[in-house]
């Protein structure tokens, strides 16, 4: 019987499995994301790569700039359907503010609270929406996952975990991070299991 997979999305690509929520079962076959094209929204989105992140990877160095769009697609299988869609990063802001500090919150001193904004968008299928693909990268290696805890006054709108996407359907939002104050990341990647990650340059 045919199911609607439950796929974690967020700036850009399928998150399948554990990160494509397509089943919790490690018996079943995870699908395989495509990246099938990275096109610009506007004219100021071709790409000059961010300058910091150069020469850290090869997978670095094909970062897009912010604003720019990655397409995604799962060809489908015997249990799931085909699905398809679209993401990118609109934004990133530094520091961001809110009643309990990001120090307070992570009790490490320096640190600020920082929002990521994306769309993700669908072209065929259905699927939901997570924070939880979304990292930031920075130029020594370290990686930031979103924030854990959520306040009333983080910045708006908040992005919509779990969100239903369908074709012609979109999610935008805030993803907020404590990160810190003294460091600007690199890159806004987009992690599945499977290969490749999305990435976007946070270049100023």
């Amino acid at each position: 019987m045919r199911t609607r997979a439950t796929i974690s999305l967020l700036a850009t690509g399928l998150v399948f499995g554990s990160v494509t929520g397509c089943s919790a079962s490690s018996d079943n076959p995870k699908p395989a994301v495509t990246v099938t094209k990275t096109a610009p929204v506007d004219s100021k989105a071709n790409g000059k790569h961010d300058a910091d992140s150069a020469g850290q990877d090869k997978a670095s160095s094909t970062s897009s700039s912010m604003r720019s769009v990655q397409k995604f697609s799962f060809e489908g299988d015997d249990e799931y359907d085909p699905m398809a869609g679209n993401a990118t990063v609109l934004s990133y802001q530094q520091p961001v503010h809110a009643s309990v500090t990001a120090a307070e919150e992570v009790n490490e001193p320096g640190y600020v609270w920082a929002a990521l904004e994306v769309k993700v968008c669908g072209t065929k299928g259905e699927f939901t929406t997570s924070s939880d693909p979304w990292t930031l990268a920075y130029k020594d290696g370290t990686r930031i996952e979103p924030s854990g805890t959520t306040y009333d006054d983080f910045p708006k709108p908040e992005y919509v975990t779990d969100a239903p996407i369908s074709a012609g359907d979109c999610s935008r939002g805030k993803i907020v991070y404590a990160v810190p104050g003294k460091q600007r990341p690199a890159q806004a990647l987009y992690t599945t299991n499977e290969e490749p990650t999305l990435r976007w340059s946070l270049a100023k």
